[in-house]
């Protein structure tokens, strides 16, 4: 079965009205002297805000416990230093412009970022699959790239933007959406084209190098892994999970049946934007048939496609069981939606709380109790540089 891997970033906010505020750098103070959670902290592109990358895994229930356990301690930390850690796209208000960790690097970004800066406070969930092969990478990112729309709408979880319901599930794709290389990536021949053209990019300015490609899904610059950056930070650990699950299995079924002919660009670009307006409401085109598709006729269209490599994975009950529960409780932002509605801003205090309280009700245990240290000290191997692709 492919490894992988996720990281989940999270936004620290004024407890009562739920603003940021920069106080990252405390809690990752605060947090580096346990040396089972340090070496997979860091800093972020926002002063309010950390994230944490799991270590390699190869099963769901030990990614879970690492996941669960860092929350419980963040929960810890920030409640120390009175402020809450949100795991959601976008917070209920800002108060201020956006402030950066100024890092050279970040710096040059924000340069270029210009007046969209002030807006740009936004969290999300990426989950990279290992493919090892350049082209094989190649052929799963092209598979991913049709199914991005459908793993939006049952993510979105980003409806509130300066304290007022934006009328989107995810906000945080709006907000994404004015980036130079947004949304549906290009389909590529193999890993040579990939890595052509993003060159170009990178030499014309449009982005500052391959590591900030923006689309939401790319080749990771570090590692040989496909990374899926569509989904919006999840309020749910649940439901990072089977967003995880979803996405190592479609990364498989694509490497192992590439599809002959790709979606438009225009068409899977224009159900992104459905995807985040409407989320499980759209109707999005199905990859399999060209058709357009309610979102839960679509989930059993894709269940049984990616059944032999869920089934393999041992993930089959945890995606089939996640997407019953987001079915019937609703995504993130209709929680967020439902909770505000029947007790304001108190309501969405308690829901960003609960995100943190403790292990899942049903986390799946490791096969084996001491699969996270050992994977601690096994990472994915670093991608080749110049000669096969490394973004």
């Amino acid at each position: 079965m492919l490894r992988f891997g996720i990281e989940e970033e999270f936004m620290l906010v004024d407890p009562r009205r739920l603003v940021p505020i920069a106080r990252g750098r405390d809690i990752l103070d605060r947090l580096a002297a346990r040396q089972d959670l340090a070496p997979q902290l860091r800093g972020e592109f926002l002063a309010a805000q950390i994230e944490y990358a799991t270590t390699v895994h190869s099963e769901i229930g030990a990614a879970c416990w690492e996941l669960a356990a860092f929350r419980t301690a963040l929960r810890d930390a920030a409640g120390d230093l009175s402020v809450a850690p949100l795991s959601a796209g976008t917070p209920f208000d800002v108060a201020e412009p956006a402030t950066i960790v100024p890092t050279d690097r970040y710096l040059r970004i924000a340069a270029e970022f210009g007046e969209m800066l002030v807006e740009h406070q936004v969290n999300g969930l990426h989950v990279h699959v290992e493919v090892i092969d350049p082209d094989a990478r190649v052929r799963a990112l092209n598979g991913v790239r049709e199914w991005l729309p459908f793993l939006l709408a049952i993510t979105g979880d980003s409806p509130y933007w300066h304290g007022r319901d934006t009328g989107f599930e995810s906000w945080r794709n709006v907000i994404l959406r004015r980036m130079p290389t947004a949304g549906c990536p290009p389909e590529f021949a193999d890993a040579a084209d990939y890595r052509r053209r993003t060159e170009l990019l990178v030499d014309m300015g449009a982005v500052l190098d391959p590591g900030s490609i923006a689309w939401a899904a790319r080749l990771s610059e570090r590692y040989p892994t496909v990374e899926v950056r569509v989904f919006d930070a999840q309020l749910s650990l649940d439901d990072t999970l089977t967003a995880a699950a979803l996405t190592r299995a479609v990364v498989d079924a694509s490497v192992r049946s590439p599809a002959r002919h790709g979606a438009p660009a225009e068409l899977v670009d224009a159900a992104l934007w459905e995807a985040g307006r409407r989320g499980a409401a759209a109707r999005l085109p199905d990859p399999r048939s060209g058709t357009l598709r309610p979102v839960w006729t679509l989930a059993e269209t894709l269940v049984e496609w990616l059944r032999p490599s869920l089934e393999a994975a041992g993930d089959l009950e945890v995606v089939i069981e996640g997407l019953e529960r987001i079915r019937r409780d609703g995504t993130g932002a209709a929680r967020q939606r439902e909770r505000y509605g029947s007790a304001g801003v108190a309501g969405l205090r308690e829901l960003c709380a609960e995100s943190c309280d403790g292990p899942l009700r049903r986390a799946p245990a490791p096969a084996a109790i001491d699969e996270v240290a050992v994977l601690v000290s096994s990472p994915f191997p670093p991608a080749a540089r110049r000669g096969s692709v490394a973004s």
